[in-house]
């Protein structure tokens, strides 16, 4: 990571806002320090497990402070690095163990760089979530997991091999000490894969959430035909036709390799007045998920689905493939606008 300071409030909204995140992003500091005087208020009042403060400090933007006295799981005491296991084996853990003190706390209220950030997500929002991880990259994404021990998983794991993990969490955390729902699992990662996760976010979204096009004069001669099948003509950087009565644009987009992957269909409404458009835009907001977005646009709106080729099961080199996702985009957009009383 650079010296220039991170935004932190910037990356936890980036973040949210992109996979609909419902709780805090939390960044955890393993410091070698012991707690000052100044800082005992942020001790919490009772003994408390490490994965019920970060569930706290996710679902009601609490921050803690804590050392080992603090710590009501004895595993989570060697999984943190607070003091050495003599007995027990565990496979990851933070090492050497001289942890004075853990801080915990809302991504968006960190000053210093964390040294693991959590993200709590259903299986929708870390699909997406790996959509953006992988971009550009052949192999898989990795995660160990045994459903024991979980702060070593989301925690421990991240810190000391500087990659990201899924935990699936364990009884302790779900049922002894904390209340994470079944629907819920944690992300852990170093904070600089997460800079870059907000960085590539960035540079796909755009406006109402479409990819930048590619110059079409740049693509190979197979796949203009294959959208001219489709029933597209070809723009300059986007191709453009009448599918199921709307308009539509299709842009393309290529990866970090090079490679042609990033889709964005895009379906502009026009409306009455800018007053209805942004009364649209919020009544939709609160419906469409990823990889469908809307935005305002004076008086239009600029319905979007953006996401790979394999996302969408797609194929660029098939008219009859890409002419399908195409009716379905535009035929759920219809859908979408008459259940929430839009007349287009």
């Amino acid at each position: 990571m650079s010296s220039k300071k991170t935004n932190w409030k910037k990356i936890d909204e980036t973040i949210r806002a992109y996979l609909g995140l419902k709780y805090h992003l939390v960044g955890v500091k393993i410091r070698k320090k012991d707690i000052q005087e100044e800082e005992k208020k942020l001790k919490p009042e009772k003994p408390l497990a490490y994965c019920h403060m970060v569930r706290i400090a996710s679902l009601r933007g609490k921050t803690f402070l804590y050392d080992k006295t603090d710590e009501a799981c004895p595993t989570a005491e060697f999984i943190l690095g607070f003091r050495e296991p003599k007995y027990s084996k565990f496979e990851h853990r933070i090492e050497p163990s001289d942890t004075k003190s853990v801080l915990i706390a809302p991504l968006d209220q960190m000053v210093d760089n964390p040294d693991v950030i959590i993200a709590t997500v259903t299986p929708k929002q870390m699909m997406d979530l790996t959509t953006i991880l992988q971009a550009g990259k052949a192999e898989f994404l990795s995660a160990g997991f045994k459903g024991e021990a979980a702060c070593a998983e989301f925690t421990a794991k991240p810190y000391m091999e500087n990659e990201p993990n899924v935990s699936f969490l364990c009884n302790g955390a779900r049922v002894v000490y904390s209340d994470f729902r079944d629907a819920e699992f944690l992300f852990g990662a170093s904070a600089h894969t997460y800079v870059h996760v907000a960085e590539t976010m960035d540079r796909i979204s755009k406006t109402g959430g479409a990819l930048c096009g590619c110059r079409t004069s740049d693509m190979p001669m197979e796949i203009i035909n294959e959208f001219e099948k489709a029933g597209f003509s070809k723009g300059t950087d986007y191709f453009f036709g009448k599918i199921s009565g709307h308009n539509l644009k299709a842009y393309l987009n290529k990866d970090f390799q090079g490679r042609l992957k990033f889709i964005t269909f895009h379906l502009p409404v026009k409306l009455g007045s800018a007053e209805e458009t942004e009364e649209s835009a919020k009544k939709l907001q609160k419906t469409l998920v990823r990889p469908y977005s809307v935005n305002q646009r004076d008086y239009w709106l600029d319905l979007t689905m953006t996401a790979t080729e394999d996302e969408l099961a797609m194929d660029l080199r098939d008219g009859e493939s890409i002419k399908k996702v195409a009716q379905e985009f535009a035929n759920k957009m219809k859908r979408y606008l008459n259940r929430t009383g839009i007349k287009a």
